[in-house]
Formats: structure tokens, sequence, C-alpha cells
């Protein structure tokens, strides 16, 4: 039997210097009209988390105030403090001497979040690792520690301020998984980015969980100012619903890029115009996307895992120069025929991911929780329709003829075709 983990903890952190009021505690800063404290318990109060334990450290006895006069949502809260600033993954160490629990969830205090604790919790923990992290894109990659899980399992760890180039955007988004035996294990890390994470990854002891669900740290004035535009216009609802989830789904080839000449290396990559605005509107409105794609030329032998890693990884890049991203990507390496010079045998076969099987949409579904009857797909393909004949999304329909005819919507130009499909997902 599973394990259950009944405890987080919360690092409030020091002195916010770049945060909206740098002269309180960041737990005591206000979004819309409650506490980024009182918004930790509400969404932790949706799991199985009985106990908080909060490590103060920059105005210790006003964060120990909070945390007496907050509504607990029925949540055991304790306020310890820390003597001297020892670093994020030193409070965690400080902390574990006051857990009797063998793991436990670790938040950043200046992160809003809204994701399905429980799913994460559980699949760190059968996963068998010591450590795990919540991952996304980034908005400011830059300014973000990088963590992607490649094809094969293996783990990239960049801190932030370094090169991730070739490196597909997705981040460290704030809340950790930690085993106690990830405290003797990794004694000498003062820092949960740059040292526990690199150290864990190196180790094969890191566990990469993908979220689309609701992460944003407030930590600047612009930054909580687009917490607070999302919680007014309902894309904080949308993303952060702990319910099953309407998401866009993408073609990639003929949608995000054209569908010819076929590209079979990174630097000769390019997004289709007008792409990036559309998919940074769906990215606004707080609707997850999903890349769901047919890559047959993996098993044709045109080209490594590898390298369509790093394709996905220019598709993110010039993505992210309109502040725009996906979610996550899920690709079919299959083909079924054989006869192609330097083909990958292994990989010619008859399998259930490769569109019009449902196998991708499926995968996106349950690792995501999306309901696919309520989500949209943009293809150029009949494999594409099928797709959604089989798990039931509607489907939107880009092609350079557009028949009237036709039983599904029609679009030229793939941006019109996205914004089409926002609207639906709105509704």
């Amino acid at each position: 039997m599973i394990p259950v983990t009944k405890t987080a903890l919360i690092l409030a952190g020091g002195r916010g210097m770049r945060s909206a009021d740098p002269t309180v505690p960041k737990l005591a800063q206000q979004v819309a009209g409650q506490s980024l404290l009182q918004w930790h318990l509400q969404w932790l109060s949706e799991s199985r988390i009985e106990r908080v334990v909060v490590v103060a450290g920059y105005l210790g006895s006003e964060v120990a105030a909070l945390g007496t006069a907050v509504d607990n949502k029925g949540l055991e809260i304790r306020v310890i403090q820390e003597e001297k600033p020892i670093g994020t993954y030193g409070a965690v160490k400080f902390a574990d001497q006051e857990i009797e629990e063998s793991s436990y969830l670790v938040v950043l205090g200046d992160v809003l979040t809204a994701i399905p604790t429980d799913i994460f919790i559980t699949r760190t923990l059968v996963s068998g690792k010591n450590v795990g992290i919540v991952a996304h894109p980034s908005t400011h990659p830059e300014d973000s520690d990088s963590v992607f899980r490649h094809w094969d399992d293996r783990v990239t760890f960049s801190p932030k301020g370094t090169m991730t180039q070739g490196i597909p955007n997705m981040s460290a988004a704030g809340v950790f998984f930690i085993s106690s035996s990830a405290i003797s294990k990794y004694a000498d890390a003062v820092d949960l980015g740059t040292d526990l994470l690199r150290q864990a990854a190196a180790d094969k002891d890191l566990y990469v969980f993908e979220s689309s669900h609701y992460l944003k740290d407030s930590g600047t004035p612009k930054r909580l100012i687009q917490i607070e535009e999302d919680l007014s216009s309902g894309a904080f609802d949308r993303r952060g619903s702990l319910d099953l989830r309407k998401a866009l789904l993408l073609d990639r080839d003929g949608v995000i890029n054209p569908q010819l000449p076929e590209v079979y290396q990174a630097n000769k990559y390019k997004l289709s115009d007008g792409v990036g605005e559309a998919i940074l509107e769906a990215n606004k409105e707080g609707i997850p996307v999903v890349v769901i794609t047919n890559q047959p030329g993996i098993a044709k032998g045109l080209m490594g895992f590898d390298e369509h890693e790093q394709i996905r990884a220019a598709m993110d890049s010039q993505l992210g120069s309109f502040g725009a991203f996906v979610d996550d990507y899920f690709f079919c390496p299959h083909h079924p025929d054989s006869g192609f010079k330097g083909e990958t045998l292994e990989l010619k076969v008859n399998c259930s991911c490769r569109k019009p099987e449902a196998g991708l949409a499926l995968q996106a579904a349950d690792k995501h929780g999306f309901d696919l009857q309520r989500s949209v797909m943009v293809g150029d393909t009949w494999r594409d329709q099928g797709l959604c004949a089989e798990v039931g999304a509607e489907f939107i329909h880009i092609s350079p003829v557009c028949d009237l005819g036709s039983e599904h919507v029609c679009f030229t130009a793939a941006p019109d075709a996205i914004r089409y499909a926002i609207k639906e997902l709105r509704c």
C-alpha cells in the first residue's frame, strides 16, 4: 500500500526585495483581498494534507501572528522560526527535525498554486525517488531553474541564469516532494534549486511532475498584477480547477509550423506566421495547450529522438519570443510500413499512439486531468479528425481549400482556427 503524506512545509522566505511591498512578509502579501498564506491553506485543504509547518524567516513574529489569525481551513498550523538565513534547503533541514513523517510536501511561500497535490505526491512515491518537483513551462525561463525530463527519462537540471539552448521550456515551479532519506543523502545542499535538484538529477533520484495547472510566482509587482488579472478574467479558474478541465489540443506539422517542407533539424524549424500570438491568447485565457503529433520520421531513420527533442526546443524557444508556451508535448515515433533506408526496425510497428488512434490524447487526459469530450483539437489531416471521433473532442480543420459542405468548421489559416477554438473553450 502506498503511504499517505499528510504534512506540508511552507517556506515563508526572507525579505522579498523585489516584491510589491518589501516591508511585509511574503506570506502576508495580499492577492485579491486575502494573504498568500490563506491561498495556500485553501489549496492544501482540498488534498489529504492535514498539517502545515511554516518556516518563518523575515519578520517571523508577523508570520507567527498571521498563522494564528488566518482561517486554517481545518488544517493544523505551526510556525517555527529560523534564527538566521540558512537557504531554502537549509530551512527544509531545519524543519525536518520537527516533522515525524517520512515524506512531506514543500512549497515556496510566494508561489500561488492550484495543482492536484495528492496526484503529485502519489506519483512521486510510486516512482521511488527521494525528491519530486512540479515543473511547468515558464514565461520567464531566464529567471527560472530549468528541469526537463527527456524522452528516455533522463533529467536535465540547469539553474537560473545558465544556458538552456536545445532543451524544451520546462521549469521548476516552487512545489517539491522530499523524503526524509533525502535529508541525509543530500546533507551538504543549501538551496533547493541550485543544490538539491542538481544533485538529485545527477543521482537519477528526481521525479519530474509536469503540470498544466496554475502555478505563478508572485515575487514581483508585475507578476502580482498578472495573478490579479488571471483571477478577475477567469484564467485562474480555467487552469487551476481540480475538476476535469477543457484543453486545446494542437497538431504540430501543418498547424504550429508548416506541413512542408518536413523538418528534421532544429535549425530549420520555423513557426507558421501568427501562431505564436494565437497560442499566447490561449495562455492568457488559462486554457491548457497540448501538442499531439505523429513523428514517423523517427521510425524512418530521418531523425533520432534527440534531434526530435531539439526541434521541440526550437519550437518552445520561438513561442517564447512571443511570451507563449505549450503545456506539454506528446508524440508518436512509430510507423507501420517498412522499406525505408536507415529505418529503426523496433519502431516499425502498429501502435495505439499513432493518430488516428487515441493513445496520445488518452495519455494527455490521464496526465493532466482533461475532459476530452469538452476539449477541442485543431488539425489538418484525416488522422486528427479520426482521433477526435475516437475520444469525442471537437475537431477544427485547417485546409488550403475549405469545403462549405463539410461537417467540421474549417479555416485556411492556423491562427484563425486556434482563435476559434479558444472561443469554443471559453464557453
